[in-house]
């Protein structure tokens, strides 16, 4: 999986990076793999990064995905809806708050 950041922009209101990318893989990125790289390239925590958007490219093996990197825990929790959060630890491989996740269904 190849990752190439298109776009970035710093939103100082909402405390967060609003980045535009597209990776290159053979299938449908999965989110947890996309949190895990763009983590260790943007030297950030896994649980401030939201996938928000994954669109694939008709007739390419691309994928533009819209990433929201929050400053910190705060900014996000007052932003970004539940399920959206819920999704996303889900995604960075918490174990744990995967089982609450699938109970509170």
């Amino acid at each position: 999986m190849e990752i190439k950041i298109v776009s970035e922009r710093e939103n100082p209101l909402l405390g967060r990076k609003e980045i535009w990318i597209v990776v290159r893989s053979k299938e449908t990125p999965k989110r947890s793999d996309i949190v895990t790289r763009l983590a260790a390239e943007l030297g950030v925590d896994k649980n401030l990064i939201i996938v928000d958007k994954i669109k694939t490219v008709a007739g390419t093996s691309d994928a533009e995905v819209y990433v929201k990197v929050y400053e910190d825990e705060e900014h996000l929790q007052k932003i970004e809806p539940r399920h959206k959060i819920e999704k996303s630890r889900v995604v960075s491989g918490d174990a744990e708050n995967e089982g609450e996740a699938k109970s509170e269904a």
